[in-house]
């Protein structure tokens, strides 16, 4: 054999040699390369009793480079997201959080990894969880774990901290204790230590050693007792239908837990509340009875949610429980009471439920002052109490009711007639103050149409003495206005109704309609009754089936929302009120003094009020009024632009929501919610 050839041959052995010695080294005081991954999803290492779990699959997928969002680009040319941005309260955020800086030092650390390695070589970008008990004082204090699936590079990090000096760490004031599979470290820069230990690929880190304890002993039980096995994670979470980008959230929140934890024990709505609608939700929702939520959140093309969750039965209110046990609704359903509503209806609702008990709540609702208003209105028609017209209406109508509302688009040529004194078309329907309000109309089911014409009727009868009345004093207010079909809808016209000045009422079939606009109830007929599949109704509508039919199959609430189309009339309400919240705010008794002493001055000579003629002080009050007209405008224009601010920032992100549904399936025991929201990014 030549010296070339026993040289060569000596080497290959030297280097099969080294190649084992160093693998034998390397799976002995670091960790084997061919053991394997946790064949299980890192929930099942997590405790099934955790307060609070939040997992993630394909992290990469959601990032072009950390912490750069895959997303950006489409995002930054999205308006609502550019408004988002240039807004004060996100300069405040930005600013309190040191958005900025932290960015910029993450990309500053990231930039030193080896190799040109990036934060996923190291952790694989696969699943990462977080899981928390609630303890100490504050939502601070929780006592949490992280899971993450480890690449190679992960791995040897995690078992390097078996040997903290070849690392460097005490240089830097970090030490690392421990001789068994968990290692703690602490440094002065760490509020708590942080315990780490590794299961095959996944590592599990956190400040709580009994979550990274349990971790392991999980493992060595095949996962027994862990949040993977648990019943309400498979029936709440793995039975969701997910999307193949996997791009959603697992949650689950002990919320009973949280709120008892941190002391917040004072009630998420208060039926006491001044305002109407939070009251009336406090007797309608039973937030602080809900123990748990579970589900997935997912922000793909916008926001769906799947969530699920149960009741304390001993926290809900008997007329909760009446509510909750009602039947629900299916998709047939739905989609034949939305036959009704336009296609491009703002707010489209459907509820079924007991109506004297819904009744009942919304009166309880109402401030004293708009209770005692009621109860004399009621007394001018012949119903002796509230609760005599909850009966009346309950022996009336079904268990269900709908409500529409679009803008009010609608002209007014079949409210103008011909002025015998000048022959022009003038326009005679119900005088108004000319706000700004949405056309909206409430739908029900009849089963006692009699009854429903006999109070309606009562109501005509009482006429001026609850506010009803014509164009003039002592004019009739209660109407016949022929709509299409050879119907007929009874107006009642009242200045007391802003925007439109009266509400118009049709018994059609089944159903009664009501509503401040009797052209909304002329298209929900037409619509009803329209045979095409073309008709523009809600039900032909190709997004509201979509997400119908992706919500769940039943439920008790259905809220539609098509923020688009009422941006516009929101940005009009809040020019008005902003228009009246300048105006209040003018001392007009001390600015009347001040323009008078002004106008007798220059006008009037310097004399004063008391020594002016008739016509004088006349021609002074009209120079002032002008005056003032001009001042008032002056303020409102120069301060308009501030105060619209939020209005016109509250539009632009409506623009951007193409659409949300809402569906809520409500039992005494339990609940279930989805909600797909369509948020479309540009070129979508």
């Amino acid at each position: 054999m030549t010296l070339k050839k026993r040289l060569l041959k000596l080497g290959c052995i030297s280097l099969l040699l080294l190649s084992f010695v160093g693998y034998f080294a390397f799976s002995t005081f670091v960790f084997s390369p061919l053991e394997g991954r946790f064949n299980a999803d890192v929930a099942g290492l997590i405790p099934r009793d955790v307060d609070l779990y939040v997992a993630r699959a394909e992290l990469r997928s959601s990032f072009a480079r950390f912490p750069d969002l895959e997303v950006m680009e489409e995002l930054e040319e999205n308006e609502g997201f550019q408004e988002l941005m240039g807004s004060p309260a996100w300069a405040e955020f930005a600013r309190e959080q040191r958005v900025e800086q932290v960015l910029a030092d993450v990309r500053t650390q990231l930039a030193q990894l080896p190799a040109g390695l990036d934060l996923f070589d190291i952790i694989g970008g696969e699943d990462l969880a977080v899981a928390a008990n609630f303890t100490g004082r504050s939502i601070e204090d929780a006592e949490w774990a992280a899971y993450a699936r480890l690449s190679l590079w992960g791995r040897g990090a995690v078992s390097a901290l078996d040997y903290p000096g070849l690392l460097g760490l005490e240089a830097q004031g970090v030490t690392v204790e421990g001789d068994g599979a968990v290692k703690t470290i602490k440094s002065a820069q760490l509020a708590r230590p942080i315990h780490v230990t590794r299961i095959r690929d996944v590592a599990i880190l956190g400040t709580s050693r009994e979550l990274v304890d349990r971790s392991i002993v999980l493992e060595a039980t095949g996962s027994k007792d862990s949040l993977l096995l648990a019943a309400p994670y498979n029936d709440s979470i793995l039975s969701v239908d997910r999307d193949e980008k996997q791009r959603d959230f697992e949650l689950q929140v002990d919320v009973r837990e949280l709120r008892e934890s941190y002391g917040w024990t004072e009630g998420l709505l208060q039926q006491n509340d001044e305002r109407f609608t939070p009251a009336f939700l406090a007797r309608l929702l039973p937030l602080d009875a809900i123990r748990r939520v579970l589900g997935v959140v997912d922000f793909d093309q916008g926001v769906d949610i799947d969530l699920s969750g149960d009741f304390s039965s001993e926290l809900m209110t008997a007329s909760q429980e009446r509510i909750y046990r009602f039947k629900g609704f299916d998709h047939d359903e739905v989609l034949e009471v939305a036959r009704f509503a336009p296609d491009d209806s703002t707010l489209f609702v459907y509820v079924r439920g007991p109506i004297a008990t819904i009744l009942q709540m919304v009166i309880d609702s109402l401030e004293p002052a708009a209770r005692r208003n009621l109860e004399g209105t009621l007394k001018q028609i012949g119903i002796n109490s509230i609760g005599d017209l909850i009966g009346v209406l309950d022996d009336s109508l079904v268990d269900r009711v709908c409500f529409i509302a679009r803008p009010n688009d609608w002209d007014y040529e079949s409210d103008m007639e011909v002025d015998p004194a000048t022959g022009e078309r003038v326009y005679m329907g119900p005088p108004n103050d000319g706000a700004p309000v949405f056309a909206w109309a409430a739908m029900a089911w009849v089963s006692d149409q009699q009854k429903i014409e006999d109070l309606r009727e009562r109501i005509a009868l009482a006429g001026p003495r609850i506010g009803i009345q014509g164009r003039n004093p002592g004019q009739s207010g209660y109407f016949k206005k022929p709509i299409g079909g050879g119907l007929f809808v009874r107006e009642f016209w009242s200045q007391l109704i802003p925007g439109t000045g009266h509400i118009a009422s049709l018994i059609y079939g089944e159903n009664l309609l009501i509503s401040n606009r009797y052209a909304l109830i002329d298209a929900l007929v037409k619509n009803r009754n329209g045979r095409s599949s073309d008709v523009p109704r809600l039900s032909n509508s190709r997004s509201f089936q979509v997400a119908l039919l992706d919500s769940l199959p039943s439920a008790n609430v259905l809220a539609w929302l098509n923020p688009a189309s009422g941006s516009e009339l929101l940005r009009d309400q809040a020019r008005l009120d902003a228009k009246n919240r300048i105006t209040r705010s003018i001392d007009y008794a001390t600015k009347r003094r001040e323009v008078e002493r002004d106008v007798l001055a220059k006008a009037f000579g310097g004399r004063a009020r008391t020594q002016l003629t008739a016509d004088d002080v006349r021609r002074l009050d009209g120079l002032v009024d002008q005056q003032l007209l001009a001042f008032t405008d002056e303020v409102v224009s120069s301060n308009m632009p501030r105060e619209l601010e939020e209005a016109q920032r509250l539009k632009t992100y409506l623009d951007t929501v193409a659409s949300v549904l809402t569906m809520v399936r409500l039992s005494p025991k339990d609940f279930e919610l989805s909600l797909r929201a369509d948020v479309p990014l540009a070129g979508e």
